[in-house]
C-alpha cells in the first residue's frame, strides 16, 4: 500500500514551494551524526559514478531515531550487484510539508557504474521496507553535504574556556576547527571602549563616502542601484562593503589592537607567516533583505577538496588561502540581523549553489552575537547576510587575512568614486562581479 517513490516525489513537489525551489538546483541536503563524525572513509573509483542521497523518515523521538538508523544501515547496503550504499550520517529536521513533523534524515553515498533515477527510487523503496514506514527522497547532490551534528554546533565551533582570550594560545584548536567546520566563534575579541571608538569612526567614514558618491554621481540611488567602485561595492539592496584603503585611524586601531594580537593564530591557520590583510566595513541599512548564499572566494584551481573522502578534511582538503574575521560594532539579534553560515561548506567546490539546502535541513549556524565578538571563517565557507528589520544601521568590521600571493580582485571595482564619469553606472559596474 506504500506510494511509489516517484509518486511521493510528485506529491511533495506539488505541496511545497521549498521543494519546487530546491528542485531547480537539483538537490536538498542536511543531517548530522549518530555515529562518530564521518565514521566511514571512501576512496572514489574514477570508473564509477558517485552521488549523495538524503532521505527523510517520520520519527517521533531520539530512541526511534537510533532504531531506524540501525535497521536501515544494516539492511540496506546494496541495491543490486553493482549499486553500493555507504551510510554517512543522520540528523533531524522539521518537515514543513507535514505540519512540522519531526523527521529523521538519513544520508548515504551511492556508488554505481551509472547512477540513475530508477536506482534512487530503488533506494527509497529499500529504506521504506527496512524501516517499515514511508521514506521520502529529500535530496541528491554531487558532493558530500555538510550536516549539523546531533548535539548542535556550539560544542564544536565555540571555544569552551572560561577565559576567551585563551583561544589565542590554542592555535592547534583554531586550526583544526577551521579545517573541519570552516569557522569558529570567538567571544569578546574587542573591548567595549574600542568598539565604541571604532563605531564612531566608521559611521563618519560611511557618511563621507556616501556624500562623495552623491557629489560625483547624483544619478545614483544609493541603496537600490548596483554600484562597484574601488572604494565601495553594493552587496544587494541597502547592503554595502566599504573598503578602508587609506591609513586611517580605524586601520591603526585595528592593526594595533586586533591584528597584532591574533596574527600568530592566523599564520597557523593559513600555514604561512607571509600574510597580508585588507580592512573593510560591511554595513546593512534598515530594510536590507536576506542576502543570497555565497562564498567570498573560490576553491583555487588545482587545489584539492574532500571529493568523496568522508574524512577528507583531515588529509585531502587544501589549506585555507584566506580567512575573514567579522567583528560587529553593535549587538546582533533577530531584529538587526546577523550573518548566517553553513558550517563545513568550504569542504567541496561541488556545493556551490546548494545554500538553500542548509535552511530546510536546519544545518545553519546563526551569527547572533555581541558587539566586539568575532566570527572567523574560511574564505570558501558559504554564508549570507540576514535582513535588517531594525531602525539601526548594522556595521561589521571585516578583516580579510590572505596569503601574500592572493589578491582580491572580484569583490570591488577598479574605478574610484571621483574618477568615474558621471552618469555611467554601467561603466562602474562592469569591472566587478561582486559577491551577491
Amino acid at each position: 500500500n506504500r506510494s511509489s517513490p516517484s509518486t511521493m516525489m510528485n506529491q511533495r513537489a506539488s505541496q511545497s514551494s521549498w521543494w519546487q525551489r530546491l528542485a531547480t538546483i537539483g538537490s536538498c541536503v542536511g543531517s548530522s551524526n549518530y555515529l562518530p563524525h564521518y565514521l566511514f572513509f571512501i576512496t572514489a573509483n574514477h570508473h564509477r559514478k558517485m552521488q549523495c542521497i538524503l532521505l527523510g523518515i517520520a520519527s517521533p523521538s531520539p530512541d526511534t531515531d537510533e532504531t531506524l538508523w540501525c535497521l536501515v544501515t544494516r539492511q540496506v547496503t546494496h541495491i543490486n550487484d553493482t549499486t553500493i550504499l555507504t551510510w554517512v550520517n543522520s540528523s533531524t529536521a522539521s518537515d514543513e510539508d507535514q505540519q512540522g513533523q519531526r523527521t529523521l534524515l538519513l544520508c548515504a553515498i551511492i556508488s554505481d557504474d551509472d547512477v540513475t533515477s530508477s536506482i534512487t527510487d530503488d533506494v527509497v523503496n529499500a529504506v521504506s521496507t527496512a524501516a517499515e514506514r514511508n521514506a521520502e527522497l529529500w535530496a541528491t547532490a554531487p558532493a558530500i553535504l555538510p550536516l549539523r551534528p546531533v548535539d548542535g554546533y556550539d560544542r564544536y565551533i565555540k571555544y569552551h574556556n572560561s577565559i576567551s582570550s585563551d583561544i589565542l594560545k590554542e592555535s592547534s584548536w583554531a586550526k583544526q576547527t577551521m579545517k573541519e567546520y570552516g569557522l569558529f566563534f570567538h567571544s569578546a575579541l574587542v573591548d567595549k571602549s574600542t568598539v565604541d571608538e571604532l563605531r564612531e569612526e566608521i559611521m563618519s567614514e560611511i557618511k563621507l563616502t556616501e556624500d562623495l558618491i552623491r557629489l560625483h554621481h547624483p544619478e545614483i540611488n544609493i541603496g537600490t542601484d548596483f554600484i562597484s567602485f574601488k572604494e565601495i561595492g553594493s552587496r544587494g539592496n541597502e547592503r554595502f562593503d566599504l573598503l578602508l584603503l587609506e591609513q586611517t585611524n580605524i586601520r591603526e586601531i585595528i592593526e594595533k589592537r586586533v591584528v597584532q594580537l591574533i596574527s600568530p593564530v592566523v599564520e597557523s591557520i593559513l600555514g604561512s607567516n607571509e600574510v597580508d590583510f585588507d580592512l573593510s566595513v560591511v554595513y546593512s541599512k534598515p530594510g536590507a533583505p536576506d542576502q543570497g548564499w555565497h562564498a567570498d572566494g573560490d576553491h583555487q584551481k588545482g587545489a584539492e577538496d574532500v571529493r568523496w573522502h568522508i574524512d577528507g578534511w583531515k588529509s585531502h582538503l587544501a589549506d585555507a588561502y584566506a580567512l575573514c574575521v567579522f567583528i560587529p560594532l553593535i549587538d546582533l539579534d533577530d531584529e538587526t540581523g546577523y550573518t548566517q553560515f553553513w558550517p563545513a561548506s568550504h569542504q567541496s567546490r561541488g556545493l556551490a549553489g546548494f545554500g538553500p539546502v542548509a535552511q530546510i535541513t536546519e544545518s545553519t549556524f546563526n551569527g547572533v552575537c555581541n558587539a566586539g565578538d568575532a566570527i572567523w571563517y574560511d574564505y570558501r565557507t558559504m554564508h549570507r547576510g540576514m535582513q535588517n528589520c531594525s531602525s539601526k544601521l548594522r556595521p561589521v568590521i571585516q578583516i580579510l587575512f590572505r596569503r601574500r600571493w592572493y589578491s582580491e580582485t572580484r569583490n570591488y571595482g577598479t574605478v574610484g568614486i571621483a574618477e568615474a564619469k558621471r552618469g555611467t553606472l554601467s561603466e562602474c559596474s562592469q569591472h566587478a562581479t561582486g559577491a551577491a
